[in-house]
Order: C-alpha cells, then structure tokens, then sequence
C-alpha cells in the first residue's frame, strides 16, 4: 500500500464520518446506511494490503516448507477477526452496544473453532518432540 492509497483511505474515513455525523441528527437511520457504504468501500480499498500480506505469508509458508493447508485456518481466523470487529463497530453506531458485544463473543468462538485443526496440529508436533 502506497502514502496516497493510505491517503485516499483516510480521506474517504474522514468524509464519511463528517457527513454520518450531520445525517444523524435529522435521518439516524440515513447515518447508519451511510457508515455501512463508507466501511465497505474502506475495505475495499485496502483489499489489496490484505492481499500483500496474504502472498507474504505464502511465501514465508514456503521457505519455511510449510504444507498450505496450515494456513487456511489462520486465513479464515483472519476473515473472522475483520467481518467481527466491522460488524460490531457498526452495531454500535446503530445504537446496539449488547449487539456489539454478543458480535464480538460470537466471532471470538467462530475462530476458536477455525483455529481448532492448527492448534491441534501444533498440539500434536509439541507431543511428538517430547
């Protein structure tokens, strides 16, 4: 990610909130709709830094003759991590503060379960050098 894409990230966040914060006090709901579009198109943009470091992780994966499989549960746990913390952050701008909160619980045990298989697996060598 170049200075000027991370400018264009930060331009976009601040007109975004500016204009979520004047909608809120005539059209709440308005507000909501507009930080949901402003959060997409945030991450949208920073798709590619996600991205860069998804190929970087492959390629430590390599070199370390790591098989790629071990990397899904930590792709997926990362997915899970983003959409959770998005989801709740929206939540409570709506006004749903229990909302964020039952969010973030849900995602905290959605990638424990995904982590599962690699925790086991680093189980599992633990057991084998001992």
């Amino acid at each position: 990610m170049n200075p000027v894409s991370m400018l264009s990230i930060g331009a976009i966040a601040v007109t975004g909130t500016f204009c979520a914060l004047l909608l809120r006090r005539q059209t709440p709901e308005l507000s909501l709709v507009l930080a949901v579009v402003t959060a997409s198109l945030l991450l949208w943009k920073s798709w590619s830094a996600l991205v860069t470091v998804i190929d970087l992780m492959d390629e430590l994966a390599a070199l370390a003759g790591l098989a790629p499989e071990l990397l899904h549960p930590l792709y997926r746990t990362m997915g899970i991590s983003i959409l959770t913390h998005l989801s709740a952050a929206l939540c409570r701008d709506g006004g749903l503060d229990s909302a964020g909160a039952l969010v973030e619980l849900a995602g905290s045990g959605a990638a424990l379960v995904c982590a599962a298989p690699l925790i086991r697996g680093v189980m599992e060598l633990l057991g084998s050098l001992l």
